[in-house]
């Protein structure tokens, strides 16, 4: 009989609004409308279904449920002009399969359909909002290339599946004003945004920004490729992922901040490989008044362009991947030691310390440059062969690779008193050339010191014994700081 009235069977009464209400019924047989044109709106309220509802490629106006228990909704490619909405419902399982609606409210819906599709939204359209506040899910819940013109809002829902995908499976979904995965806000507890099982949003397109603060998510979330125009906000959210990344957007552009601060909690690897933030990234800050945030992994920020790297040092994570990472501010402005500290979580690589150095010299702070770069030299050290560790351990020692060349002064002066204070006590002989000129122990010093200038002294005077071996070492000692200034000096430079 519905499905008669539904298709045209009755008459529509004069000064009425044609449509099919029905409330507390129990409905039995199966509502089959497939391919159906139904002209009038449908609304059942606390009903139950024996069978399941089927309108594939059907085409009507707004179909309304709520209070209602029905085992299924197969809509696949329905073409509906109004509102789907299921309020409040208990079904096994619905599809929405390339369905066209004009708009879906689908809040504190039950879907029960563990290890199976709970909700099929496969390239489903919505030309304006879908509301899936509160939900309870047991299954799959699927959007993969679906389209949202307004917002998707999932606030308070909790969703949970066991398969090989993810729980929330939506890669190359495309929503126009904003993601939402906040608490909710219609049950006295305000429960949080929950999935078990992970979420999938690869290649996704979503303008007006991801809003998941307190989110819990165990599985990891997974952003790679995607393209989020507006905030990332994980604020106080916890991530957990002891197989996979809690949360992978490696090549994801967001124009915007990306908000993992808070209280915000990580199990397991942080990845943003070539990630592209034009604004500011707060990993693991902590405002005045919350909860610190806790990094328990590796956090991969390598070939990353980011505008503000924000951070806490309280909750640095124990690994860092840093090589080709580029950013135009850092904050706090931590001294050197402190920064170098932070790149000592990683795998030596010269660019990290060349990018803070960078950053330093940009503010002004031309000491803790240099002794970033002066660190960067003894890693790059450590990691070459024998001779050239000796002469990297030379250049370091007198003039600081470049970066302290005060320092071959100070050796200079110290082996000029040394030289100075021997050669007074053990005088050389004079040579058998006649017009000497008299024996000046500093000045004797500093002619085996310099190299190339001459004083007359050492052409004059010829040690002995010990005094050659002295000697020796002065005139060694002279050519390597004056090899190690030259280099320290050219490279300085070559970087100028």
């Amino acid at each position: 009989m519905i499905v008669a009235l539904l298709t045209g069977a009755g008459q529509t009464r004069g000064g009425g609004i044609p449509g099919v209400r029905l409330a507390g019924a129990r409905i039995v047989g199966g509502l089959m409308l497939a391919n159906a044109v139904v002209e009038h709106p449908v609304d059942f309220e606390r009903c139950d279904f024996d069978t399941g509802v089927a309108v594939p490629e059907a085409t009507t106006r707004s179909i309304r449920m709520r209070g209602c228990y029905l085992p299924y909704l197969e809509a696949a490619r329905l073409h509906l002009r109004g509102e789907l909405l299921f309020q409040g419902c208990r079904l096994d399982w619905m599809s929405l399969y390339a369905a066209r609606v004009d708009e879906v409210e689908i809040s504190g819906t039950t879907l029960t359909r563990p290890g199976d599709i709970a909700f099929n939204g496969d390239l489903l359209t919505v030309a304006a909002a879908m509301y899936a506040h509160e939900m309870q899910v047991e299954g799959q819940f699927r959007l993969p290339g679906a389209r949202v013109g307004g917002y998707l809002e999932l606030d308070g829902s909790s969703i949970s599946h066991d398969g090989t995908q993810a729980a929330v499976f939506a890669p190359g979904l495309r929503v126009e004003t904003g993601l939402f995965a906040h608490r909710g806000t219609y049950l006295a507890t305000k429960p949080p945004f929950t999935v078990e099982g992970g979420v999938n949003l690869d290649a996704a397109e979503i303008r007006g920004g991801l809003w998941m603060p307190d989110a819990r998510v165990t599985g990891g979330i997974r952003l790679s490729a995607a393209r989020i125009i507006g905030p990332v906000d994980l604020s106080a959210a916890i991530l957990e992922s002891l197989s996979t990344e809690a949360l992978l957007a490696d090549h994801t552009h967001v124009d915007g901040a990306v908000l993992c601060h808070d209280g915000f909690h990580a199990q397991g690897t942080l990845s943003f490989l070539g990630a592209q933030i034009t604004g500011r990234f707060s990993l693991g800050a902590t405002s005045e008044g919350a909860a610190p945030s806790i990094l328990n992994g590796t956090v991969d920020l390598r070939q990353a362009r980011i505008g503000t790297l924000c951070d806490d040092q309280a909750s640095w994570p124990p690994r860092l991947r840093l090589d080709g990472l580029v950013y135009d501010e850092l904050t706090p402005q931590l001294d050197a030691r402190r920064r170098l500290s932070w790149l000592a979580r990683g795998e030596f690589q010269s660019q990290p310390f060349e990018q803070l150095a960078t950053r330093f010299r940009a503010v002004g702070r031309d000491a803790d440059a240099r002794r970033v770069l002066l660190a960067r030299q003894r890693h790059r050290r450590s990691a070459q062969g024998p001779a050239a560790t000796l002469w990297g351990l030379a250049q370091g020692a007198t003039v600081g690779y470049g970066y302290r060349p005060w320092l071959a002064g100070f050796w200079l002066l110290g082996l000029l008193a040394a030289g100075t204070s021997y050669f007074a006590g053990h005088r050389p002989q004079p040579t058998s050339r006649a017009g000497s000129p008299h024996f000046n122990a500093l000045a004797y010093t500093l002619d085996l010191l310099v190299p190339v200038v001459s004083l007359g002294q050492s052409n004059a005077w010829d040690p002995m014994g010990t005094g050659q071996v002295v000697a020796y070492a002065l005139i060694l000692s002279g050519w390597t700081l004056a090899t190690a200034l030259i280099a320290g000096v050219t490279r300085g430079l070559a970087r100028s």
